[in-house]
């Protein structure tokens, strides 16, 4: 008889702890899912099938039972933090034009985008109706934080995608405020539900959100390494995104120094200003600390007004750009090496 997988162990364990209430749970979001429009029927059947790792409505059932909490709430809130979560990665599929979500075409691939928007938002509708009916104000804040908290992230990935630019804090910031708040959010429901102890529910939301944080670092590593039939969706998406990011930085310095060249021979201060705030925040975050530094400087005379001065340092910013993006290149020549910092510095 051959070893069982851990993922094995894990889901015949959840299924003897939570095994009933997973069932209901499953039963409530088709009942919630159902509707007398024609097309929300229809693509919430579509999504309803799809199924998924329901991994949300999982921790807080477990952490409920955890608790102590034995009772008809817990299958209710499961419901709702799905139907939650499930329009979230609609709204996502939309933003990233995802083919694929759970092994299927995605709803934006199969409807289009304005027909996945609404039904996102009819799926965001439903779970407050849900939460209304409910009557809890403390859940009702917690999952209203929460959410404020993942649109908020979305719409600064949203930023930082446009201006090709993420640095590792970016990265855990979105990854907090998105994922693991929101992990976090159904643990405290958990442990909320079974009156625990103020700070016993603390620690069942701290949990949730370092759960949360593994999980998507994990999740996202597959983007490099899985089976998209496995996994269940495109991958390399991330890593497209990357390189597209990595070939856009020369042609966006160059720009930014176009700028600064403008600035200086207009004698213009905000021009200087903005444009050396910009290319240090660019240098900064490929590495590039010398060229970073060499900003913040042109950054502070511009300040000042000492704009003779500058010119000497435009120049020698002109000069280590060149090596910086000799460095880029070269990165992008060849993409399996990780560049120390070492490369973007000028030699001494």
């Amino acid at each position: 008889m051959p070893t069982p997988t851990l993922e094995q162990v894990l889901k015949e364990r959840v299924a003897g702890l939570i095994g009933e209430d997973l069932e209901a749970v499953e039963a409530e979001i088709h009942r919630e899912l159902y509707s007398p429009v024609p097309l929300i029927q229809e693509m919430g059947g579509y999504i309803a099938r799809a199924g998924g790792k329901r991994l949300r409505p999982i921790l807080l059932l477990l952490a409920a039972r955890l608790a102590g909490y034995h009772g008809p709430r817990g299958v209710r809130l499961g419901c709702v933090v799905e139907l939650l979560h499930t329009a979230t990665l609609i709204h996502d599929d939309v933003v990233d034009q995802a083919p694929l979500r759970r092994g299927r075409p995605s709803a934006n691939a199969r409807w289009g985008d304005d027909a996945s928007l609404l039904i996102g938002d009819h799926l965001y509708s439903k779970s407050f109706a849900m939460l209304v009916r409910d009557n809890d104000r403390a859940v009702m804040e917690t999952l209203a934080r929460s959410t404020v908290s993942m649109t908020e992230a979305e719409v600064f990935q949203l930023e930082l995608k446009r201006s090709g630019f993420t640095s590792e804090a970016d990265y855990l910031r979105i990854i907090t405020q998105k994922t693991a708040s929101f992990m976090s959010a159904c643990c405290r429901i958990g442990g909320l539900l079974g009156g625990l102890p103020s700070r016993q529910v603390e620690a069942l939301t701290r949990y949730g959100l370092d759960t949360g944080v593994a999980f998507q670092i994990s999740d996202d590593s597959l983007d490099f390494v899985a089976d998209p039939d496995r996994l269940g969706k495109a991958i390399g998406a991330d890593l497209r995104a990357q390189v597209e990011r990595l070939h856009s930085l020369p042609r966006l310095a160059e720009r930014i120094l176009a700028e600064l060249k403008g600035g200086l021979a207009a004698s213009d201060l905000a021009t200087l200003h903005h444009a050396s705030h910009t290319l240090k925040s660019c240098s900064a975050k490929v590495g590039a600390s010398g060229l970073a530094s060499r900003c913040e400087e042109l950054e502070a005379m511009a300040r000042t007004g000492s704009v003779p001065e500058a010119a000497t340092l435009v120049e020698a910013i002109s000069q280590e750009h060149l090596l910086v993006q000799a460095a880029l290149i070269s990165r992008l020549a060849q993409p399996k090496s990780v560049p120390a910092q070492a490369e973007f510095e000028k030699p001494h």
